[in-house]
């Protein structure tokens, strides 16, 4: 398959938007609805400094405003104070319920970086 059919054939989901993080946040609700199989999640990481680390994972829920829980096995690294990261996780939408949430949990001291989560799915009908 070529890079072109790959492009047409994945859609490109945003988790966390690229921002300089200095306190824990939640991410917007991503409806999985018309996506199916593997979505391929990419973290991207600056490094925190002054002792700072970020936790990455995914939360889920049945309705975009319910209860969210954590996904089971789906937590980056945690980064490491004084190193960027750039890390990939693998999640299966089939097996998720129909709304994740991406949640960045600041820790360690002041000091501050960038850090988004993207994702590459299929959809369903395209």
């Amino acid at each position: 398959m070529s890079i072109g059919n790959t492009r047409r054939a994945t859609a490109l989901l945003t988790f966390i938007a690229n921002d300089v993080t200095t306190a824990t946040k939640t991410g917007s609700a991503v409806d999985l609805e018309d996506y199916e199989g593997d979505i391929a999640l990419s973290l991207d990481a600056e490094a925190g400094g002054g002792s700072v680390t970020y936790a990455v994972k995914l939360t889920e829920s049945d309705a975009t405003d319910g209860t969210y829980t954590d996904v089971s096995g789906a937590a980056f690294t945690t980064t490491d104070a004084d190193t960027a990261l750039v890390e990939q996780l693998v999640v299966n939408s089939d097996e998720t319920k129909r709304f994740i949430k991406c949640v960045v949990t600041v820790a360690g001291g002041t000091g501050a970086g960038a850090v988004s989560v993207l994702g590459l799915a299929s959809p369903k009908y395209g």
